[in-house]
């Protein structure tokens, strides 16, 4: 298993902002951090994932003449 380590991140939100965010997670019992890391890896693994199915569409345009 992978080693965690903590990093500090700075994110910029207004006061409203933060109440909501605060409101939800209190709401839906999360933790801040694990659904922020959550949030994205998921984007992280959507745009990989789009990318390959691009690379895919390109190759599937080629022609082959043997």
């Amino acid at each position: 298993m992978s080693e965690e380590k903590m990093i500090d991140l700075e994110v910029k939100v207004s006061m409203e902002e933060m109440k909501q965010i605060g409101e939800y997670c209190r709401d839906k019992g999360i933790n801040f951090s694990e659904w922020m890391r959550g949030l994205a890896l998921k984007e992280i693994e959507r745009e990989r994932s789009e990318s390959k199915e691009k690379e895919e569409e390109d190759f599937s345009s080629w022609v082959f003449i043997i």
